[in-house]
């Protein structure tokens, strides 16, 4: 069987390789590809991968073959490729698609091809090209109407899955509350907290940085208490440039990048997307509905069992967990291009905001005893993250 290298950079990106790589994902061959045009896209957006825009023109008009295909490869920067190495990026985005997607009642890109090679971490997913349907602005953010649509579909998709992570296909599937995992994720936050106060210092509230420091030391911990809660499958960075709207109906709603999926806590994608991509006046004027039918819908298709009370203020506490993304990338991600800086800064002045106006303070993370499994575990999570920040100074 012929093995088809996974594409590094731009210039790997032939003729011949799409070529091969579409006709091993149909099966059959499709009409020989004459011209590819190769467009960088997503600058600043996927900051933890290269998105290209291949425009295909085949020998014959009858070719059953994609007129367009989005390719994605791993990062050309190093500190970005780190990040992916480390909290496994690349594998359980080709996982997600391989195994994952088809159960999900959240639409998603058509794949055409994929690969993954555990020794480096070179990857590659060929993609349908949705650039038909429309997309919004991040940095703007998104209408009432894209919000609560958003928070519709993730109900769905949390309540697919709800407490079943001890099930096929979730049995043995990536974990975002893992002990091992967490470990990653507070030696992340961690060493990225003084740069975060540093670099966004006007951007955020004294509670907000009091908050972001005493998460900093016990984030291990307070995800051992979270792991309490029932489990889902979660997107991870569930955010607007992520996300294309279609008319109504299945395609309504079309989420990609699914880089930091994985078995989670469902209300820290709600809080996630609530505070990062609508601006502030756009999430009060819709919150208390949308997370209404957010407990609804879990409780009905998913079988929770809790009231509203107790969902609205998991949906607050969930802003703690929500923070992790942008603490991690404006600390330990390639911030040089100026629209992935302006990225970080609105997601965390939004997440000010948020932790402001729903009294997060009141989930303050505590100290806990090291004699307690949470207090261990941010103990040894906090020797961790000093011996990685000393070997990496």
């Amino acid at each position: 069987m012929n093995v088809i290298p996974i594409p590094t950079s731009k210039g790997d990106l032939t003729r011949s390789w799409l070529e091969a790589a579409l006709d091993k994902t149909q099966g059959q061959s499709v009409n020989q590809i004459s011209q590819v045009e190769v467009e960088t896209i997503g600058t600043g957006v996927g900051l933890v991968g290269c998105l290209y825009r291949c425009s295909l023109t085949y020998a014959t008009e009858s070719s059953s073959g994609p007129r367009s295909v989005i390719v994605k490869i791993r990062s050309d920067d190093p500190k970005s490729l780190k990040v992916a190495k480390t909290f496994l990026l690349y594998q359980k985005e080709v996982a997600f698609y391989r195994e994952i997607s088809s159960l999900t009642p959240m639409a998603v890109p058509t794949v055409y091809y994929s690969d993954f090679d555990p020794k480096n971490h070179d990857f590659v997913l060929v993609l349908e090209d949705l650039e038909s349907m429309t997309s919004a602005s991040q940095l703007t953010g998104g209408t009432e109407e894209q919000g609560r649509l958003a928070i519709r579909h993730a109900a769905r998709l949390h309540a697919r899955f709800w407490n079943k992570h001890q099930e096929t296909p979730l049995n043995g599937y990536y974990s975002l509350i893992a002990p091992s995992f967490m470990m990653k994720i507070h030696v992340g936050f961690h060493n990225s907290v003084a740069k975060v106060l540093d670099v966004f210092d006007q951007d955020l509230s004294p509670g907000a940085k009091e908050l972001i420091r005493a998460f900093g030391n016990n984030l291990a911990g307070q995800y051992h208490e979270l792991a309490q809660r029932p489990r889902t499958l979660t997107h991870g960075d569930y955010r607007l440039d992520n996300m294309f709207f279609g008319p109504p109906g299945d395609r309504e709603l079309v989420v990609i990048d699914w880089q930091t999926n994985g078995i989670g806590i469902g209300m820290a994608d709600v809080a996630y997307f609530m505070a990062g991509s609508l601006d502030s006046s756009i999430r009060r004027a819709i919150e208390r509905d949308a997370i209404t039918e957010y407990h609804e819908i879990t409780c009905r298709d998913g079988g929770a069992i809790w009231d509203s009370s107790e969902c609205w203020r998991t949906y607050r506490q969930s802003f703690v967990a929500a923070m992790t993304v942008p603490v991690i990338a404006a600390g330990e991600l390639s911030l040089d291009n100026e629209r992935a800086f302006e990225l970080v800064q609105t997601g965390i002045r939004r997440m000010n905001a948020a932790l402001e106006e729903l009294d997060v303070e009141e989930f303050m993370p505590q100290r806990r005893s090291v004699f307690s499994m949470s207090g261990l575990q941010s103990a040894f999570a906090n020797q961790l993250a000093r011996v990685v920040r000393s070997n990496n100074s």
